[in-house]
């Protein structure tokens, strides 16, 4: 898997703006939109925008920083690779293994799949894909339950609003159980909820692991935190200036319009994109002008038209 900074083509100490300036940059590059039918294109988006989803965000960054790729695996814990790390330090220096009295002639782990842990990072990998701790005889072996994993469903407003989710489940009893999920504001389609102890039985229970999948709104759309609307304006509105209401996810808000404004000129409203619970600050809403002229077939309007625009020409001075 490449390295997500050299996805985003910055540096490991980059600092939050800078990364956020990089992913901007590189997302109207590549973006869809200018690039119809480019699939070379639309999988380097696709990788910018999963990189920037890990490295946007302080608690995920870390534990990539930290742990690399293995951060990025489903059911990834940091505090339990700590911890095994730490373990598997003081097994080789020969002080044993969490108080347990092996020494390095020891068998610590048992056959993972095909072969033993030979290194940490592969100790790792092949601990989180199930493997298991041989436990001595004074302890009783322990198994942890399995995680389960699903898919929930959210509409594009209550992922911006956050909101509670029924998920039913299978009862030990063979029956079934409704949980009420709670989806965080500002939660992003493709991630992950985590339902601690609520999957397979054992000791202790394993996780139930659910990826958010969100709808798309008919008006607006999502780069990180910030938020894109295309707003219609008329050619009176456009051209006169003045307060123009915008509606918004939080409200309506009024903004002073430039006179002569042109279509595609955006707006940045801070503060009014994704609101994301947590630490992470609130993006902005880009709003892009899509100034609208009447159908046509109204003569006045032309003769009125033709009357403003007199001798001018918008493409006397382009020189190519």
């Amino acid at each position: 898997m490449k390295d997500l900074y050299e996805t985003l083509g910055v540096g490991r100490k980059a600092s939050a703006s800078e990364i956020k300036k990089a992913y901007r940059s590189l997302t109207r590059k590549y973006h869809p939109d200018k690039n119809p039918g480019d699939k070379a294109a639309e999988e380097r988006f696709k990788a910018v925008s999963s990189a920037y989803d890990v490295l946007s965000d302080t608690e995920r960054r870390a534990n990539y920083d930290e742990f690399g790729d293995m951060s990025l695996t489903q059911g990834f814990d940091a505090q339990r690779a700590r911890a095994y790390k730490a373990n598997q330090e003081r097994a080789y220096a020969g002080t044993g293994f969490g108080g347990g009295g092996f020494g390095m002639d020891e068998s610590i782990f048992e056959n993972v799949g095909d072969a033993k842990a030979t290194s940490f990072d592969d100790l790792l990998g092949r601990l989180f894909g199930g493997g298991r701790v041989r436990s001595t005889p004074s302890q009783p072996r322990a198994r942890r339950g399995a995680d389960i994993s699903g898919d929930i469903s959210v509409s594009f407003n209550d992922a911006l609003h956050g909101t509670t989710v029924p998920l039913r489940i299978d009862s030990a009893d063979g029956g079934m159980s409704t949980l009420d999920v709670k989806v965080p504001a500002g939660m992003k389609s493709g991630g992950k909820l985590r339902l601690r102890g609520k999957g397979g039985a054992g000791s202790p229970p394993g996780d139930i692991i659910l990826t958010v999948k969100v709808g798309s709104h008919k008006l607006l759309s999502r780069e990180g935190n910030d938020l894109r609307l295309r707003l219609p304006v008329t050619a009176l509105e456009a051209y006169r200036g003045g307060p123009l209401d915008v509606p918004t996810p939080w409200g309506t808000v009024t903004v002073k319009l430039k006179p002569g404004s042109q279509s595609g000129q955006t707006l940045r409203l801070r503060g009014r994109g994704v609101r994301p619970s947590g630490k992470q600050p609130a993006g902005d809403l880009l709003v892009t002008l899509d100034v609208k002229l009447p159908e046509e077939g109204d003569e006045r309007l032309l003769e009125l038209l033709t009357e403003l625009q007199g001798s001018a020409n918008p493409r006397a001075s382009l020189v190519l």
